[in-house]
């Protein structure tokens, strides 16, 4: 959210911090020639911490020929976008407190090919805090906590579907930031091996693009096990329409070999499937299932196998329960080709396509089928320098299929090369096909 009150905020916090930083050893050597008994202001010191990241990175993609955004006029997504981050990460610990910030810079220039902005470019900053958390100790085992967050938990890679809050779990690019929403939390541990947390979703925050209605409040109960060899969590959660039901759990078979699982289960859903009708376009996007009492589950098992002294290999399977069958993705297809028609059409005719395929792209689906299968390869500190990520991700009910690779590179203590690629296989009307044929990033991380 771009602001000059937020660039004003972003300013005064980053003074404040350099000049705490800098004045804090004339404060502390003035208590230390006086009494030896550590002073509030040693004891600030000592719980403050600040890590500071700047980032440079550009990233080149194309856009995809398919029926979602027929020659980039739709989306009107970028070829070619070159960024700089300062990304700094505050944080006071005291005793009884915990206070945490992190304010985010960012500078961006575009490049367009085609599309409606075809030949243009742009220049475009950014100020906002994208977490921030005041936590309270009222006891040794309770803490209350506000502020805005990235609640992230379970062990699939593919995606987290015990997760009622963020439908991305960030480990598809973990050099971009999953952007925080609002959380008020209650955490008690009864014991050292259970943790009991209340959890209430207040806010949207930045992560504006939950699905395709407004956002509504979210009550959630975790409960979570953590024994030698295995774990498990429970979550209960509720929205104004709907209760669900997640957990995941893993068991360490052996040193080499662990097996998980991740799901949720709830009554009907709140996302958009496509019914023909009478309508223009002979379809349109309904929540037909928003009163179903019928159980929708997500399930998803996966393994992971390391071996000796190099890396692991992981394989999971998702089933989708809402996810679209044979007959709703023909529907579903047909429909975004006439929105398409209809959309480059114009006047009203456009007015309508504009918002079928506003509906399509987002119809409220973590994925748009039903059968999903993943393959990794993951293996870090090779010759101590570089981390390395190869994944192949299959839709088994469309064919489409996406690969990715992570790759990064130290280049001494302060410094990392890191490197994303996507390519995108199927069909021009198939899921993973629907927006981008690749992705290309680099960048250059400085910590200091």
């Amino acid at each position: 959210m771009k602001s000059e009150g937020m660039k004003k905020i972003f300013s005064i916090m980053i003074f404040l911090c350099i000049a705490v930083w800098g004045w804090w050893p004339q404060m502390a050597n003035a208590d230390d020639a006086g009494d030896t008994k550590p002073s509030v202001i040693q004891t600030v010191k000592d719980g403050f911490s600040a890590d500071w990241r700047i980032m440079a990175y550009g990233i080149m993609q194309k856009p995809a020929k398919s029926t979602q955004n027929a020659d980039n006029n739709f989306l009107n997504l970028t070829h070619y976008t070159g960024n700089l981050e300062l990304r700094p990460d505050f944080k006071l610990d005291l005793d009884f407190l915990q206070l945490s910030a992190k304010p985010r810079a960012k500078l961006e220039f575009r490049i367009w090919e085609e599309g409606t902005s075809s030949g243009e470019t742009q220049w475009k900053d950014d100020w906002y805090v994208n977490e921030w958390l005041v936590r309270l100790k009222a006891r040794d085992n309770l803490f209350v906590s506000y502020g805005r967050e990235n609640l992230q938990w379970g062990p699939s890679f593919l995606f987290s579907p015990s997760n009622p809050f963020f439908r991305d779990n960030g480990r598809s690019n973990p050099f971009m930031e999953i952007q925080g929403m609002e959380f008020g939390r209650l955490v008690f541990i009864p014991h050292s091996s259970w943790t009991v947390s209340a959890i209430v979703n207040t806010d949207e925050g930045r992560n504006t693009l939950l699905g395709p209605d407004p956002f509504e409040k979210t009550y959630a109960l975790k409960a979570d096990y953590t024994g030698r060899e295995n774990y498990a969590s429970l979550i209960v959660s509720q929205k104004d329409y709907n209760k669900t039901l997640g957990f995941f759990g893993g068991w360490t078979i052996s040193d080499a070999l662990l097996i998980y699982g991740e799901g949720s289960f709830m009554k009907g859903s709140n996302a958009l499937y496509p019914r023909t009708d009478t309508s223009y376009l002979q379809a349109s996007m309904q929540k037909i299932h928003q009163d179903d009492s019928d159980i929708k589950p997500i399930i998803l098992i996966g393994s992971s196998y390391t071996l000796e002294a190099s890396g692991t290999f992981s394989l999971e399977y998702a089933y989708n329960g809402p996810g679209y069958n044979r007959d709703e993705a023909d529907v579903y297809y047909d429909l975004r080709r006439r929105g398409t028609t209809a959309f480059n059409m114009g006047g009203l005719a456009g007015l309508l396509g504009q918002n079928t395929l506003g509906q399509t792209i987002n119809p409220g689906l973590r994925y748009l089928r039903k059968n999903y299968g993943m393959f990794q390869y993951a293996q870090s500190n090779i010759k101590n320098k570089i981390d390395l990520t190869l994944r192949w991700t299959q839709n088994l009910d469309d064919g489409s299929g996406q690969f990715l690779a992570l790759v990064s590179y130290s280049m001494g203590n302060h410094l990392e090369l890191f490197s994303s690629g996507m390519i995108s296989a199927g069909g021009g009307d198939t899921e993973f096909r629907s927006t981008l044929d690749y992705q290309l990033m680099f960048g250059l991380k400085y910590t200091l």
